[in-house]
């Protein structure tokens, strides 16, 4: 393991020895001043307080430059006054006030100052470590010699945030600090009952990086030993994690029972009497490094500040209530390039999903050298699905080839762009965001509203969604419906190569984060694409069909099943209005109000699921707007409401397919009441008309069979055909066969080579033999599965 140098001389001058003296007198009287007006009920909310553990925040923050980074707790007074945070802004927004740091919309555990580097106190536990990853990572690409902090308790490394965010920081080098305040209670748990290894310093040896244990109440000790792990940041040398040691002689929050539960009268008087502000007071006046007059005038001051900023905080007014809406989302959610006029008659060229939103990346890569890209196997690979493919060739390095660690990759990408460096965090399956939620809700989310608009999240969360190939329950998930119920995201689930890139690139000069859902099972398809470059605007639908009878609302993949229906049912006389929205958070209600106004009948098709769905909200609006031009009830097709089934003749069952539409929209207009699955039959109706229709319309009980489009010379013979390759490669060209009619084959031996979206794959023989004939030529695309060949054995 790597370890720090030595450091033991005490090379802290007189005036560097009374500005450390200072500050933490600073932050204790600071703190005592908010605990006797909370018990007096001025403050609100409830509080975290740091009495007993200021030198750690002072040894930390008196070695970073303004520039430099901190990411805090929910116990972060001391740290944000440490990092230079206005005493009087603090304070006031502690009261809720329109004067505090953050316009009172964080209070005590939400203090943010982009002006002296906090990037946040943070109520989740461990919350922050990714975020501090994210930032270092922003100071490496930007070459700015900047280092991030996170400050954490012992009880966060139990947490995966602390894991993950190590180990991502420790292979990428990150330039970041972690340092743990070991106060030695994770609220009430003891951390030797909580770890098996209660050496939480030892931890860094698992990721390859120094771990350093230094005496939490010395604050020369803890400059020291920051100064020398700060010092090997900048360098370029990697994270290194310092654990120290403190105790706070306070509760866990005010109101929280001081000793005889978890810890005793004994422990707690012992403690006390090393007090870090005594004992250094005690250093100062016994060396000589300083008279009883000069440390009495520091007193003295910091009673001021403490004065003026509490007659600050309570004169100052509340924000006002108008305001409650502001910096939630930006204000427009479009950039500018995106409103303005797009070129229409530029022409276009007919590109694959995957290929047209690779190009708007690249596009927008190429205009802005700090756009980043992190996940699992983006890199020289080309991901997953071949979404980056080339991309590593042009950008290199800015393609970040992640650990798993979908939780510390994300929030490192939400810091990262808000630190100038815009991040797509791709994580593969919208399954997968999951792992990554809490960052994405808790923090990328609320970013902007807590910290009253001083920070933005441009990021990206990329994810394919949707069923394909009967992937089962956990890799086929939507659940855009959840995000479209959390403030502060932008949401987006595109139907066209066109739109996937256009809205890419719009997602990428924006100043929200965007989860960006791309259906898997239309990743192969292609279509027209404008050559030069286009923005979709967030909020703007596609109006795909006019017609008259019925407006019928869809996005992403059931679009093209909507497509298919009006087909139909335009020969039987019947005219759908599709309207595609393209975007859901924030989404066109405008136009459809307009459509229902005109048709009078609306079917919204949604791939999520039934309850509290996108669906259900369309409806109410529609319901709210044009309840006197209905002409029946709203009808809803969702997909069932159970996890996605393996077995084909299952899955098929709770798909949503242009039959199923084709009969609802027939029943609608005929009148007939159609009736969604809602939620689980309860038992409590003894009346059995009220249960849920759960299957949505006619059932569907097989599966077409694959189409056979050649057959053997003889009964001997032994198809070649092209191998399923993953979720979505519905097609592949063959490239080159290497083997003419006639020639031998030995078993394993390549037979030809064919080129899919992600790459080009050897196509070995099943057995020996010789080649009988050859089906499919060079040059001809075909879908997987077909017979190209055939070997005689």
């Amino acid at each position: 393991m790597n370890s720090l140098p030595d450091l033991k001389k005490d090379t802290v001058n007189a005036t560097g020895l009374l500005h450390l003296y200072e500050q933490m007198l600073l932050i204790r009287k600071f703190e005592l001043a908010v605990q006797e007006n909370y018990k007096k009920g001025e403050v609100p909310g409830f509080i975290h307080l740091c009495v007993g553990q200021e030198a750690v925040a002072v040894g930390v923050c008196t070695n970073l430059r303004s520039t430099d980074w901190v990411t805090s707790t929910h116990r972060g007074h001391g740290h944000g006054l440490a990092k230079g945070v206005d005493v009087k802004q603090m304070l006031a927004e502690l009261y809720g006030k329109a004067t505090g740091t953050n316009g009172g919309r964080g209070g005590s555990m939400h203090i943010y100052s982009t002006s002296a580097g906090l990037f946040g106190t943070n109520g989740l536990v461990g919350g922050g470590i990714p975020l501090a990853v994210g930032l270092g990572m922003s100071a490496q690409v930007q070459q700015t010699d900047g280092v991030a902090v996170s400050f954490f308790g012992d009880g966060a490394i139990c947490h995966g945030s602390f894991h993950e965010s190590m180990s991502l920081a420790a292979v990428k080098r990150t330039p970041v600090v972690f340092v743990c305040e070991n106060n030695l209670y994770a609220t009430c748990t003891p951390v030797g009952e909580a770890n098996l290894n209660a050496d939480i310093s030892s931890k860094a040896a698992a990721y390859g990086i120094p771990g350093v244990k230094v005496d939490g109440n010395d604050v020369l000790a803890v400059q020291r030993v920051t100064a020398a792990a700060i010092d090997r940041a900048r360098r370029g040398e990697g994270p290194t994690l310092i654990e120290a040691v403190t105790y706070r002689t306070v509760g866990h929050h005010e109101g929280d029972v001081l000793v005889g539960t978890y810890r005793t009268r004994e422990e707690l008087d012992e403690w006390i009497t090393r007090c870090p502000i005594k004992t250094f007071r005690e250093y100062l006046l016994s060396s000589g490094k300083s008279e009883e007059t000069e440390l009495s005038v520091i007193d003295q001051k910091i009673d001021q500040v403490i004065s003026e900023a509490l007659a600050f905080a309570r004169s100052s007014p509340y924000p006002d209530t108008s305001s409650v809406s502001e910096n939630c989302w930006m204000n427009p959610v479009n950039p500018a390039v995106a409103l303005a006029k797009q070129d229409e008659n530029g022409g276009s060229e007919n590109l694959s999903w995957l290929a047209a939103v690779r190009d708007g990346i690249a596009e927008e890569m190429r205009r802005d050298k700090n756009i980043l890209y992190m996940g699992e196997g983006i890199g020289e690979r080309g991901g997953t699905f071949g979404q980056t493919k080339n991309l590593w060739g042009e950008f290199g390095t800015r393609l970040i080839d992640t650990p798993i660690c979908e939780l510390g990759f994300t929030g490192a990408a939400a810091a990262a762009s808000s630190a100038g460096c815009r991040t797509i965090a791709d994580l593969m399956f919208a399954d997968f965001i999951f792992d990554a939620t809490t960052q994405i809700i808790n923090q990328a989310s609320k970013l902007r509203y807590m910290s009253n608009g001083q920070i933005s999240v441009p990021m990206i969360i990329r994810a394919g969604s949707g069923q394909i190939k009967q992937a089962g329950p956990q890799h086929s998930g939507t659940f855009h419906s959840l995000w479209a119920n959390v403030p502060g995201l932008i949401v987006v689930v595109p139907s066209t190569p066109a739109d996937a890139k256009g809205l890419m690139k719009t997602a990428l000069r924006a100043g929200d984060p965007v989860v960006f859902l791309e259906s898997k099972s239309l990743m192969s398809s292609k279509g027209a694409v404008p050559i030069t470059e286009t923005y979709i605007p967030f909020g703007k639908a596609r109006l795909v069909e006019e017609g008259s009878d019925i407006t019928v609302v869809s996005f992403g993949q059931p679009v093209h099943s909507c497509i298919e229906a009006a087909k139909q049912l335009n020969q039987q006389g019947i005219s759908c209005e599709i309207i595609d929205l393209r975007t859901i958070v924030p989404f066109d209600a405008e136009m459809i109000i307009k459509s229902v106004n005109k048709t009078g009948h609306l079917l919204v098709v949604d791939e999520a699921y039934t309850p509290c769905s996108v669906s259900a909200e369309i409806a109410a609006i529609v319901v709210e707007n044009c309840f006197y031009t209905l002409k029946a009830p709203v009808g809803r097709l969702n997909k069932l409401s159970v996890p996605q089934p393996f077995s084909p003749p299952l899955e098929a069952a709770v798909s949503i397919t242009p039959e199923k539409i084709i009969d609802l929209v027939k029943s609608m207009l005929n009148g007939v009441s159609f009736r969604t699955q809602y939620l689980p039959v309860s038992g409590i109706t003894e009346d059995s008309s009220v249960v849920p229709n759960i299957s949505g319309t006619s059932e569907v009980n097989d599966v077409p069979e694959e189409t056979i489009i050649a057959t053997p010379s003889d009964k001997n013979s032994i198809e070649i055909s092209i191998p399923n390759l993953g979720l979505t490669i519905t097609e592949v060209s063959i490239a080159q066969w290497h083997k003419k009619v006639g020639d031998p084959i030995k078993k394993g031996e390549t037979i030809l080579d064919f080129e899919s979206e992600k790459s080009v794959v050897e196509l070995e023989s099943p057995v020996d033999g010789y080649l009988d004939s050859i089906v499919i030529t060079e040059g001809i695309t075909v879908p997987i599965g077909t017979v190209v060949g055939f070997i005689k054995q």
